[in-house]
């Protein structure tokens, strides 16, 4: 303490008296050129010394300076091509406005299709994180964890494999938050959710990322009900360059990346490619990564009225998965990092849960200029996903014989277990190869067949998901005059997506005998590579178109937006019926439509305030349509329904930027599929419609610079988040024949599955040398474990899901940053959960809404990386 008070003081007396013997003072504005945003931030230095300062929240600047006469200022920012100022300095000087051109070919183009919502214009609720954050932040976390320290946010790692992170956003989950890169959809067309093990490599090239909460900004009749989260990547660079990086952490992980840019070359091409490789053990036991990511990007423009722009992203990985939530006592007799989704096989790791996919996103982009006023931005793009995850298939079954089938008893392959807890792989790959037998309730024994090769009881299968997904999204923008802006386009998708499981591994056997495909009579025998169980596919077309129109006058914007889309879906199943009976469902065919408006005044230059609201009907998704894994319809398809609207405040000056949000979100006409059996193991299945929930709550988020080189950030977060009705359904069975009525009680009970309090307080502060420190506590409380309100068919049953306790971690930071010729190197350095507090993060509620019920994963504990990165 002695020596920060001696550092402190010695600063404080060297700022002073260079203050006192300056006769001369620079000031001006940094904004971007083309939309003239002030940039927060950026670095202002006087040539050949390291006298100046960084922009304020407004662009503005101003230092004290002995030099006069003929001097140059260099500008910069991140996201910017470096700009040399000439300036004559005598006496206070103003340079005026300084505009920067971004160092990104077609990033203003991108924006367009994108809705990036600007500052103190677009009315909407929204955060902002630059790549520098990102970068800085990320280390060996997930993707959307990134986020974690804006509002009504709540990020996991659910079991902790690499990529199997979720979000939630104003309670609503993945489903519902609608995730856009460089503007284009890619949320699953049948599910709605996001599978971030896709977009393995997306921190290594992503520019900015905004999360809109709430209907946000985007035009597109997406399913934004809790937000959108709007990944902006790179384009290409316009400046020739690349980078080289190379990073290590906690449980073996490694990662090295590298980018390299033409920038623009003669003839008006341009090129940037990155890559990077992450491989490492996993903070959970066998959780294993090995991933590539790849990035490219080629501009070629035509004059100054036409642009070009294909990119390429993709991330092939393979990864460990822990898929089984246990009991708290579990984890505290076994530890922590606990997955019982594993055992030995002949000396070796074999994972029952394992991941692999390859998902490219491929878009050509024509950017066209027709004037200032008009441009047609249009994306034409190609997804294609191949792979699956890997889980046990088949079981040994002591039956009874006895009318009630619950009197059986059923062993899968978790059902063997060893002393400490296990998968015995071991004993199942013997049982299967006919060198011993399983002694369980009976004595089961595999003998050879008359061919003399023995039949697997367990194998190990592959639930293979592979889409090809093209789309185009066109976006029209005019200046009606000089205050009135139209913006008007289309959406068309279509989707195929294939679902099958096939076997991966025999287990010590010489087949396997299914009974799953309808076309071939009672019992067959597969082998490696041949399907099982399932065989079908989903089809989805869509066909969707927006408009806007937007006024500006003076401090006052309004707009009005308004989409339609006609969604039809088709299912082909080649397993449950012959082609005789028709394997294809007919289409079925739903129209949805959006409606929102919203004004932001600016008061003055210091405050503003903004409303917005909408009504969003919204389209069933694919999986809310076809029922009992056939092609039986649902009895009751109708659209959900969204309302909401949001009230928000806005301050900034020359050291704070505040945020106030109130919003109301209602959602309306929720559906849920039931699917359980009864005591005879008949399955049964129930489409419950008509749930209501509400959302609201208040936000409050801010940026202060108190003193020079200091930054403080903080939110909080308080939300209320219910269920508001209770509702009945019908039950039928497997043939479409009604078995009875049930009833769920939901009224009342707090919506799961998310913290609904959530707050931070972060701070950075600049050191000399080129140092700089970062910590950030987040805090998390009201945090419902998740259930299904169809669970709740006891009317008796009221008590609200099991509320885990309140808990903070605390996150620190450390960088380096040098200069060397013409290499800039910046050292990094993150510890994540300092205090190493343990805590539950993800819990599904239990019979009784207790602890003692409850199962889930707890969140890591101390993790670390550092990393290091050389730019060229």
């Amino acid at each position: 303490m002695k020596n920060f008070k001696t550092f402190f003081l010695a600063s404080f007396f060297i700022m002073m008296s260079i203050s006192l013997f300056s006769q001369n003072t620079v000031t001006g504005i940094v904004s971007d050129s083309k939309n003239n945003e002030t940039l927060p931030g950026a670095s202002v230095i006087l040539k050949g010394t390291t006298i100046g300062t960084v922009t304020d929240f407004d662009g503005k600047f101003k230092f004290n300076v002995s030099a006069s006469g003929s001097q140059t200022l260099i500008i910069s920012y991140v996201g910017y091509v470096v700009k040399e100022v000439p300036v004559n300095i005598s006496g206070t000087t103003d340079v005026g406005t300084v505009t920067l051109e971004s160092d990104a070919i077609g990033l203003e183009e991108v924006n367009v299709i994108s809705s990036v919502a600007i500052d103190r214009k677009t009315p909407v609720a929204v955060s902002t994180i630059s790549s520098e954050q990102i970068e800085n932040e990320v280390g060996n976390q997930e993707f959307p964890e990134i986020l974690k320290a804006t509002p009504s946010i709540y990020a996991t790692k659910q079991g902790g494999g690499y990529g199997d992170a979720r979000i939630n956003v104003r309670g609503f989950n993945q489903r519902n938050v609608a995730v856009l890169i460089n503007g284009i959809p890619v949320n699953d067309m049948e599910n709605g959710w996001v599978y971030w093990s896709n977009w393995a490599g997306l921190s290594d090239v992503t520019r900015t990322m905004q999360i809109q909460r709430g209907l946000g900004a985007s035009k597109l009749a997406i399913n934004s009900v809790g937000g959108t989260i709007n990944i902006i990547t790179k384009t290409t660079d316009a400046q020739e360059g690349g980078s080289l990086k190379v990073g290590f952490g906690n449980d073996g992980y490694f990662k090295e990346a590298l980018t390299l840019s033409t920038g623009k070359l003669k003839g008006g091409w341009a090129f940037t490619f990155s890559g990077s490789r992450t491989q490492g053990e996993g903070y959970v036991d066998k959780t294993w990564i090995d991933a590539w990511s790849y990035f490219g990007s080629i501009t070629k423009t035509f004059g100054t009225s036409h642009m070009l722009v294909l990119t390429a992203i993709g991330a092939p990985q393979r990864h460990g998965q822990r898929s089984y939530q246990e009991k708290a006592s579990t984890y505290e007799e076994k530890g922590y990092k606990f997955n019982s989704d594993w055992g030995t096989l002949n000396g070796e790791t074999y994972n029952l849960r394992k991941n692999f996919y390859h998902k490219p996103q491929i878009a050509l982009n024509h950017y066209w200029t027709f004037s200032e006023k008009t441009s047609l931005s249009t994306s034409l793009y190609t997804s294609f996903g191949r792979g699956g995850g890997t889980g046990d298939y088949g079981k040994l079954i002591d039956d009874k014989e006895t009318a009630d089938k619950s009197d059986d008893k059923s062993y899968y392959i978790y059902s063997f277990r060893t002393a400490d807890g296990q998968i015995d792989y071991q004993k199942v790959y013997d049982y299967n190869s006919g060198k011993s037998d399983i002694v369980a309730s009976k004595t089961f024994i595999n003998t050879a067949d008359d061919n003399g090769l023995y039949k697997s009881a367990y194998a190990m299968r592959a639930s293979m998901n592979e889409h090809n997904w093209y789309g185009m999204l066109s976006t029209f923008k005019h200046s009606l005059t000089d205050n009135l802006e139209l913006i008007a386009g289309i959406d068309l998708r279509s989707y195929e997506g294939r679902h099958y499981r096939q076997i991966e591994d025999l287990l010590g056997g010489d087949y396997y005998t299914d009974y799953s495909d309808v076309n071939r009579q009672g019992g067959y025998n597969v082998g490696v590579g041949d399907k099982v169980n399932y065989d079908n596919d989903g089809h989805v077309r869509w066909y969707g178109a927006f408009t806007q129109l937007e006024y500006s006058v003076g401090n006052l914007t309004v707009f009005g937006a308004a989409n339609l889309s006609n969604v039809s879906f088709m299912r082909v199943d080649r397993f449950n019926y012959t082609p005789t009976e028709g394997q294809e469902s007919d289409w079925q065919t739903f129209n949805g439509y959006g409606v929102k408006a919203g004004a932001n005044y600016n008061l003055t230059k210091i405050h503003n305030v903004y409303i917005n609201g909408g009504y969003f009907s919204k389209t069933p998704k694919f999986d809310d349509i076809f029922v009992n894994y056939k092609n039986d319809l649902a009895t009751e398809i109708n659209n959900e329904e969204v309302i909401s609207i949001e009230f928000g405040y806005g301050l900034r000056t020359s050291f704070l930027s505040a945020n106030i949000n109130l919003y109301n979100t209602i959602w309306k006409n929720k559906a849920f599929q039931v699917r359980y059996e009864n005591t005879n193991g008949d399955r049964l299945f129930a489409n419950l419609v008509g749930q209501n929930a509400e959302h609201r709550g208040v936000e409050i988020d801010l940026i202060s610079e108190p003193i020079k080189n200091l930054k403080i950030i903080g939110m909080v977060a308080i939300n209320d988040w219910k269920w508001k009705n209770n509702v009945s359904a019908k039950v039928y069975d497997e043939n479409n024949t009604f078995v009875k009525d049930i009833f769920v009680y939901a009224d009342g009970l707090y919506v799961g599955d998310a913290a609904q309090i959530t707050g931070s307080i972060g701070l950075k502060y600049k050191l000399p040398y080129g140092f700089s420190v970062d910590a950030r506590w987040m805090y998390y409380d009201k945090n419902y474990a998740k259930f299904d309100p169809d669970d709740r068919t006891d009317d008796t049953d009221t008590e609200q899901a099991y509320q885990i306790p309140g808990n903070g971690e605390l996150d620190m930071g450390l960088s380096y940053f040098i200069k060397f010729k013409k290499f800039k190197v910046l050292f990094r350095a993150n510890v994540n959960n300092v205090t190493d507090e343990i805590y539950l993060k993800d819990v599904t509620d239990g019979s009784d809404h207790t602890y003692n019920t409850a199962n889930g994963y707890y969140g890591f504990g101390r993790t670390w990386n550092v990393s290091m990165k050389v730019s060229f």
